[in-house]
């Protein structure tokens, strides 16, 4: 096989990884590496030069590939355009990138007949990007739904199973390296909002702009939620979803959901992604597995490395490799167009009649009660657990405005958002 040379930019835990599984591989010949700082210690002897010049990688004539795996958007984004100039093809797991700059970098490849490869943007060593890309090519996708952060799932896990508070799961995920000293990205829902516009992207031909997806994380699930939902027969999940809304729509939300217990997402524990595909022809397919970490994403990136370099040898084969997709950003319907059931758990004040008024004020705006249940507590006035029939958003964020102004309302602890099966298999 003819040799290949790559290029990289960063050495931190992923790159690391990278190098380690390159070795096995003598046709690909890591030539350069730019790195931050070129004296820190490593855990991996470098191959190859190190610099401290990412254009020292990009702008070298032999370098046919350039693996990029720095994160963040910044200054990654300028130089992934940089090498597409100079027509390197890109391997990279930068999620952010591609969600907010994937209209643009996908028709700037395009336009430079080279490709980019990212299966390990979304899910990690799940081999998501590359099912939904070519595995399913003979389905219209109606619908991508499933647990895509590994970092969120171990503190909802662990709040279930040890009976920690989030804060202390939170603590655990960070000890154990799942989660970042300022983990605002996984627990405040960024991170699934970037893998859903990939995600779009791939199912529907155009990327979603992060700032339209409805977005909730899971920083207010509580110990009583988690003893809630077990109490009903659900896990608490956060779930990303995107569906085909109406013709020109689409319905993209990352949020805390229950889970029927039943289902095969409530089953996807500990640091593991789940994700549902549900296309016309195949029916519904799941994949389960390591969405994050070290190898399973250096797995992810030396596979399509591997697969690109096959291909260089055939003519135009970067056409082949590009997704059918768009310039123009996808429509996505309004966030209160959404229908679900609603757990919600509330404190009132614990006198005759305010079930009653309650009842009157989700009847004015069209919530039924699927059940109640009212428990006293001397201090706070009554808990009360109410699960809801099927409602619009929109119609619920009127009723929870109205009960907020209401003087027997103590606190509105918890709402959340129940998930149904039909919510992956959208048609």
């Amino acid at each position: 096989m003819t040799r290949v040379v790559l290029g990289m930019i960063g050495l931190g835990t992923v790159g690391v990884g990278v190098v380690n599984l390159l070795s096995q591989e003598h046709h690909l010949s890591l030539k350069r590496i730019a790195v931050k700082n070129i004296g820190k210690p490593r855990p991996v002897k470098p191959p190859c030069l190190l610099t401290a010049d990412p254009y020292e990688v990009i702008d070298d004539p032999e370098i046919e590939v350039l693996i990029e795996v720095m994160g963040g958007e910044t200054p990654a984004l300028e130089y992934i355009r940089r090498a597409l100039s100079k027509r390197k093809h890109i391997v990279t797991a930068n999620k952010e990138v591609l969600a907010k700059h994937g209209p643009e970098l996908f028709k700037l490849a395009r336009d430079n007949g080279v490709t980019i490869f990212f299966e390990a943007a979304v899910a990690g060593g799940v081999p998501l990007i590359s099912t939904i890309h070519k595995g399913l090519e003979a389905n219209r996708i109606s619908a991508v739904t499933g647990i895509l952060n590994g970092t969120t799932n171990f503190i909802l896990s662990r709040m279930e199973e040890v009976g920690e508070s989030f804060a202390a799961a939170l603590g655990e995920a960070q000890t154990r390296g799942f989660a970042e000293a300022d983990p605002s990205a996984d627990v405040d829902g960024y991170d699934v909002a970037y893998k859903l516009s990939i995600l779009s992207a791939l199912a529907y031909g155009r990327f979603v702009r992060p700032d339209s997806i409805y977005r909730e994380g899971i920083r207010n699930i509580a110990a009583d939620d988690i003893a809630a939902a077990q109490e009903f027969g659900y896990r608490v999940k956060l779930v990303g979803s995107t569906c085909q809304f109406s013709p020109d729509k689409l319905s993209v939300r990352v949020q805390p959901m229950l889970v029927p217990l039943t289902h095969p997402l409530a089953a996807v524990s500990g640091s593991n992604n789940g994700i549902l595909v549900a296309g016309h022809a195949v029916g519904e397919i799941t994949l389960v597995g390591p969405g994050a970490g070290q190898m399973p994403t250096a797995s992810a990136i030396v596979g399509d490395t591997i697969n690109l370099a096959s291909a260089l040898m055939l003519p135009d084969f970067a056409s082949y490799f590009h997704p059918a997709v768009e310039s123009e950003w996808a429509t996505t319907a309004d966030a209160g167009e959404f229908v679900c059931p609603y757990y919600l758990r509330m404190a009132v004040a614990d006198f005759p009649g305010v079930i009653g008024r309650i009842g009157t004020i989700f009847g004015t705006h069209n919530v039924s009660m699927q059940s109640i249940v009212q428990r006293g507590v001397k201090e706070k006035g009554a808990r009360i657990t109410i699960v809801t029939q099927d409602v619009a958003t929109s119609n619920m964020n009127a009723a929870l405005d109205e009960l907020r102004s209401c003087n027997f309302l103590l606190e509105i602890a918890s709402v959340i958002s129940i998930f149904k099966p039909e919510f992956s298999n959208v048609h």
